[in-house]
């Protein structure tokens, strides 16, 4: 027998909470906003957010990739490490200047990152893209 939970404070201590357990095939049919659960699939902690499953991340374990590139003054397209759908996914730097994503670039829902002028010659180009 379980008990109910809502405004009930857990014991400190060697005590723990269990989740339910499953696959993603095994997802509750209609789901509501806020439940969580653990995916064996994916071996991570996911919630609903009343539209998706996405995973939780463990506090301080952010990864990230970045893509270095060497301005030459005239090259205004980039090949990225990633594949990225919109400018938002992204951030950029030019010399340590954060590059405004409304107007400084655009992506192609590829690897490409086009910039709206060349970046100055012999400036070092940031892209930082952050896991999902």
């Amino acid at each position: 027998m379980g008990y109910f939970v809502k405004n009930r404070r857990l014991q400190s201590g060697s005590t723990a909470v269990v989740l339910p357990v499953g696959s993603a095939s095994n997802r509750p049919d209609a789901p509501t906003f806020g439940m969580i659960r653990y995916n064996t699939d994916s071996a991570s902690v996911e919630y609903y957010d009343g539209s998706v499953w996405a995973a939780l991340s463990a506090a301080g374990a952010i990864s990230y990739t970045v893509d270095n590139f060497n301005a030459d003054g005239s090259t205004t397209v980039f090949t990225m490490s990633e594949v990225e759908s919109t400018e938002t996914q992204i951030i950029v730097f030019i010399g340590s200047i954060y590059q405004d994503p409304a107007t400084a670039y655009t992506v192609d829902g590829g690897l490409d990152i086009t910039f709206t002028s060349a970046p100055p010659n012999g400036t070092v180009i940031n892209v930082i893209h952050s896991a999902t």
